[in-house]
């Protein structure tokens, strides 16, 4: 249904702050009155060409979940009207690559003056819904409509996994206390509705931009999580190397969110990293290079020494994926919960407890640092994998990818082919 409007189009965007919620074009004789760069729109044609006929465009923050989101929005907004609504009559179809779209037409005959035209056009995603209303003389819209359908189709909503305002605080909050730990403050919103988390207070507006501009939930939760913690490095300061190397853990992160850190972390594949650590039972704080320094060891050496601690630590917690049919296990998911899961994929004792319980050769979803999933090799857990680490890289806090791996005695390697 989107389409590209003829050169010369006037265009109005709606703002939230520094927020697109939409951007709409419109023929050059037409205008549009609006609250400045807010909705509702109103698009109608210039006065003096007579025409009864108005394009009404405005926002609402409720989330669309694909096509019955779509006819269900349809039908509240006919029965605001008094209308009758009927879905036999409904046009559905993808807008874009991540969103619906519905449309409905109906005629409204009073008992004087013209017959009025309907066409009400609803589209939506996981971030927002717009509902364009057209409307006038039928006649006028017979008229009109190649421009009334270049307006509906002009229509561009920003991306679904880019958060709106609304959206925004609750989802970062939510993040930053799923990467907390034990004894660390929870984070929550203040009389003033500042993020704040013990005696750390932080505006959420300045975050937000910051936000749009690098489009990395996860890389604003990880700034602010070196500033909430900057109190904790001092738990491990001036310790020396034998006092420290049996609290050495590893986790796996998105090389994007520890970037420009000054952290202890060494590059794998693609885009992951390996960050050495130190717990303390409730705490888990990165290693600042000054420190690896001082001790005299280069980020490869912490790295082998997290390992081999963590790798001797006890067995992992392996939870059972069995077929629905016939029983037969199919898979595990590496679940201690205690923010080192991904870390065990750098275990060799780890990896090869489950490849005598699966058989080999091993594959790997790590879709989040709390999820990951473990399979023989084969077509049927390629698919399932696959789903499972498309889903949950998207949906799920602390992501790190949304591709599959080959685990081997070697590490780890991206699934080619």
């Amino acid at each position: 249904m989107a389409s590209e409007p003829p050169d010369g189009w006037r265009s109005y965007e709606c703002m939230a702050g520094p927020y697109s919620r939409f951007v709409v074009r419109y023929p050059r004789s037409w205008h549009a009155l609006a609250p400045q760069s807010g909705d509702p729109v109103h698009l109608q044609p210039d006065p003096r060409s007579r025409l009864e006929l108005a394009v009404t465009v405005t926002t609402h923050p409720m989330a669309i979940h694909g096509p019955q989101g779509i006819l269900d929005a349809l039908a509240e907004a006919a029965g605001a009207r008094g209308v009758e609504f009927e879905r036999s009559r409904v046009q559905l179809d993808r807008w874009q690559d991540d969103g619906w779209a519905g449309s409905w037409a109906w005629t409204e005959r009073g008992h004087s003056g013209p017959t009025r035209g309907w066409w009400l056009v609803v589209i939506g995603h996981d971030q927002g819904t717009i509902f364009m209303m057209a409307t006038g003389a039928r006649t006028d819209l017979e008229e009109r409509a190649d421009e009334v359908e270049g307006i509906l189709a002009s229509l561009r909503l920003p991306p679904s996994d880019l958060l709106a305002p609304e959206f925004f605080p609750h989802a970062l909050c939510q993040l930053l206390n799923d990467r907390r730990f034990r004894g660390e403050q929870p984070w929550g919103f203040n009389d003033d509705g500042h993020l704040q988390s013990g005696g750390l207070v932080v505006r959420l507006w300045d975050l937000y931009r910051a936000y749009l501009h690098s489009g990395d939930l996860e890389a604003i939760a990880a700034a602010l999580d070196a500033r909430a913690r900057d109190g904790l490095d001092a738990t491990w300061a001036d310790r020396d190397w034998e006092e420290v190397r049996s609290r050495l853990r590893v986790v796996l992160r998105r090389r994007e969110t520890v970037r420009g850190l000054p952290v202890v972390q060494v590059p794998l594949s693609e885009d992951l990293v390996a960050c050495p650590v130190l717990d303390s039972g409730d705490q888990m704080v990165f290693i600042p290079t000054e420190e690896s320094e001082r001790w005299g060891l280069d980020p490869r050496d912490l790295l082998t020494n997290a390992v081999a601690s963590l790798d001797q630590g006890g067995p992992a917690r392996l939870v059972e994926v069995r077929d629905d049919t016939d029983g037969s296990l199919r898979a595990f998911q590496i679940a201690d919960g205690d923010g080192y899961d991904s870390g065990r994929l750098l275990c060799p004792r780890v990896r090869s407890t489950i490849e005598e319980a699966l058989g080999g050769p091993l594959i790997v979803a790590i879709p989040a640092a709390g999820l990951v999933l473990v399979a023989r090799d084969d077509e049927a857990m390629r698919h399932d994998l696959a789903e499972a680490a498309d889903l949950g890289f998207h949906r799920r806090p602390r992501p790190l990818s949304d591709e599959l791996w080959r685990w081997t005695e070697a590490g780890l390697e991206p699934l080619r082919g």
